[in-house]
């Protein structure tokens, strides 16, 4: 069930941080087993999946958090009562959008005045997550924001359990705290269908994530409830400014026919500008283009491109909060937090601005 999630200010002094000792206390078991769970051994030293899930309800109870001052102590360092938060996101991430997440992560934990926080930024090649050193472990951060995974990425995670609270941002997976898009692609189908537009295409890049996924199949339902026809698909290698260009490029020169374009990424829409305009086309005279609003710059293309996304600002806004009520509280995972959608109508379909994407 989706909820709103409200600012989360850490006010009363932390509980005492709960041990591998306390959580064998609690989980009615040995030392040895909770430590080998904890560290994600356990099937390895054979332990049942019963005990597995009583150690995990325990740890989560107690609102564990990894040591990992304690292993810093062994060099020298001085972080015992450091909070070690990572943002963590693949190479290939709009760099407009992690910007969002770093700064709210940073409004959040100064809010929390009773902790000390040390943020860390961990990237890893699309689809490579399960080759993170610490991820399994917490070796390298007590707390994470995982975002812009691709589908085997999500994969390995509905497999394994993060010994640490998480949140997934724009991926729902089973025992996962998320914050998440509501629908997006049928609204700009809609958009480009009282624009007058019949032969609609949709651009996206390869390959798809679970977000991207889910604008192009509602992009081409609506597309073809509403038009009677299925919307061309024009595939581009990745998600960049030339890969947008190349695609919509090569769908023209093979006669490709379409008067109105949605992109799933605003950096597919700029490329694809420059493919409409070099074949002397007009953006929204000859062709429409609505693109998801992930760019800053969107108000200022050449002409001002509409939007249909969420404020990338509440959404880090909504995932830096659920991460430290997970510290606060204890993780809940499950937990489903749905951005609303926000329309920025502006020149390229053809209406004046409306409003704006923050």
């Amino acid at each position: 069930m989706f909820e709103p999630v409200g600012k989360t200010k850490l006010t009363k002094k932390p509980r005492g941080r709960a041990t591998v000792r306390s959580i064998a206390a609690a989980a009615g078991v040995s030392i040895g087993s909770v430590s080998s769970v904890l560290n994600n051994r356990h099937v390895e030293r054979r332990i049942s999946p019963a005990t597995v899930e009583k150690i995990r309800a325990a740890a989560a109870e107690l609102g564990y958090l990894p040591n990992i001052s304690a292993r810093r102590l062994r060099s020298g360092g001085s972080s015992k009562n450091t909070v070690v938060l990572a943002l963590i996101t693949s190479f290939e991430a709009p760099i407009p959008l992690v910007k969002h997440f770093i700064a709210a992560l940073q409004r959040a934990v100064a809010a929390g005045s009773d902790h000390s926080f040390s943020l860390l930024i961990e990237m890893f090649p699309a689809g490579h997550l399960r080759e993170m050193p610490g991820l399994l472990t917490g070796d390298h951060f007590n707390a994470a924001l995982i975002m812009n995974t691709t589908a085997a990425d999500d994969a390995f995670l509905t497999r394994v359990h993060l010994p640490y609270p998480s949140v997934l941002v724009n991926r729902a997976i089973p025992g996962y705290a998320s914050v998440v898009e509501a629908t997006t692609g049928g609204r700009p189908a809609e958009i480009l269908f009282r624009s007058k537009r019949q032969r609609l295409a949709v651009l996206h890049g390869s390959p798809l994530t679970q977000s991207t996924r889910a604008r192009v199949d509602t992009f081409m339902q609506r597309s073809t409830q509403l038009t009677g026809s299925a919307p061309a698909e024009i595939v581009a290698e990745n998600l960049s400014e030339t890969a947008g260009y190349e695609a919509l490029q090569a769908f023209l020169e093979r006669g490709g026919k379409c008067d109105g374009l949605y992109a799933v990424s605003d950096a597919l829409a700029l490329g694809a500008y420059r493919a409409i305009k070099e074949r002397g086309l007009t953006i929204p005279g000859d062709m429409a283009v609505m693109g998801v609003g992930d760019y800053d710059i969107a108000p200022f293309f050449d002409p001002p491109l509409s939007c249909v996304g969420v404020s990338h600002r509440e959404f880090a806004e909504q995932a830096s909060a659920l991460l430290l009520q997970q510290l606060a509280r204890g993780a809940e995972p499950g937990r489903s937090v749905a951005v609303p959608l926000v329309e920025a109508l502006r020149a390229s379909s053809g209406h004046r601005e409306t409003s704006s994407l923050g």
